[in-house]
């Protein structure tokens, strides 16, 4: 199949590759092994993305949530593409017109995301898809999830793997919160009364 110069090459893949992971943190090579039937399942009720084989040959379902505008984004591409089933991502014969049927492979994923460096503290960084699942842990933890649930998310066996992506908080966001409550005014009547 021919497909349109602009989204068929290194460039017009990166939208699509950079919704797949900051909207699901997923691995590079999930992502390569992702197939449209895993789009949309569900998970109690909530669309899901399924991951079939993760990291040591575990499966797991990612809810969706408000990150669901990826889907949009990933149907102009099937739909471009002309791609009803198997894999999502797919690689290109030279010249980037005529797709394959296997696979986008993970060097190749990697080698679009590090095509287009982005702006991080005034200096153009090259980026990975690895930062960018680091990217989606951070930004869930600060808008309120629960570790666990990043973490099953991400497909970590352990907690202290996510709380190494969600990197060092500062100060304000390690302030413990008022979680005992203190009459100042019965320790001010022991202390007058001598019990203190």
């Amino acid at each position: 199949m021919l497909i349109p110069k602009a989204v068929s090459s290194v460039g017009g893949l990166l939208p699509l590759l950079l919704a797949g992971v900051l909207c699901t943190g997923i691995r590079e090579a999930e992502l390569s092994a992702l197939e449209v039937r895993d789009l949309r399942q569900h998970l109690g009720g909530e669309l899901a993305l399924h991951v079939r084989e993760g990291k040591g040959a575990k499966e797991r379902l990612i809810p969706y949530g408000a990150l669901d505008f990826c889907l949009a984004i990933v149907d102009c591409w099937l739909d471009v593409a002309d791609i009803g089933g198997g894999f999502v991502f797919r690689g290109f014969h030279k010249g980037y017109q005529v797709q394959r049927d296997g696979p986008l492979s993970v060097r190749a994923i990697q080698y679009v995301v590090g095509r287009y460096p982005v702006m991080i503290g005034g200096e153009l960084t090259k980026v990975r898809p690895h930062d960018l699942r680091r990217t989606y842990a951070r930004r869930l933890y600060e808008a309120g999830l629960d570790l666990v649930a990043i973490q099953q998310n991400l497909g970590h066996a352990t907690l202290e793997t996510t709380l190494g992506y969600v990197g060092t908080l500062d100060a304000d966001k390690r302030k413990a919160p008022a979680v005992y409550t203190f009459d100042l005014a019965a320790l001010a009547r022991v202390r007058v009364q001598g019990k203190l």
